[in-house]
């Protein structure tokens, strides 16, 4: 079986460019600190997947300072588009362009992900034109399609940010008739009130000895 290429969306670590709701009640320094922290625990799950991964980075002009935060034994390329929907659906029509017969997309700021959930995207994926990882606000965390079922219009005038998104989404697979499978929920981390969640049993010991596990226990995050 062919592996379906992995797709990461990344940001460089800029204040004002990450986690701005973070940012907004613990300042720049915690939410870019969180940033690095949620990025390394998402590549050390995208290295034990064992998955091809190209990282889409953003701004087009940063790629040195996303290299320093990924490392540069990686696939790098620009993101391109002029909102999320555009830029997801940019990344994933480049990897059908480039030969893959599936992809999965995920974003970088996914403390819980692991290699063993790509995995089991990936082999979802085989039986499936479509897999969805939704998330606990309603978003969802990880898109993924065969090339014969992908569906550029998941991606157009969807709602952002709402909770109406993974609904959304899976209305539309349906209706396009996909067959879609889903993945375990997992939680996001966008504001400080997710901070102490995650910090919070029985989360923190599903953390624990992984890059934002340590930033976790360098203290309790302020909640608000």
């Amino acid at each position: 079986m062919t592996l379906p290429a992995l797709l990461l969306l990344v940001k460089a670590p800029l204040p004002g460019l990450v986690k701005t709701r973070l940012a907004a009640t613990l300042g720049d320094a915690v939410a870019l600190a969180a940033y690095r922290a949620m990025v390394a625990n998402v590549l050390a799950a995208a290295d034990a997947s064992g998955l091809p991964t190209t990282l889409f980075y953003a701004p087009a002009n940063a790629l040195e300072q996303v290299t320093a935060l990924c490392g540069r034994q990686r696939r790098y390329l620009p993101q391109s588009g002029d909102d999320l929907g555009a830029r997801m659906d940019a990344a994933l029509a480049r990897a059908f362009a480039d030969g893959a017969e599936a992809a999965l997309l995920i974003g970088s700021d996914l403390p819980l992900l692991t290699g063993r959930l790509l995995c089991q995207a990936a082999a979802l994926l085989a039986e499936n034109q479509a897999v969805l990882g939704p998330a606990d606000d309603g978003g969802y965390y990880l898109i993924g399609f065969t090339r014969a079922g992908y569906l550029p219009d998941v991606f157009r005038a969807m709602p952002w940010s709402t909770p109406a998104v993974a609904a959304l989404t899976l209305a539309r697979l349906a209706d396009a008739g996909r067959a879609t499978a889903l993945l375990p929920p997992l939680p996001d981390c966008d504001v400080a009130a997710d901070l102490t969640r995650l910090a919070g049993a029985p989360l923190r010991e599903r953390l624990a000895g992984t890059p934002f596990g340590r930033f976790l226990a360098l203290g309790p995050p302020r909640d608000v």
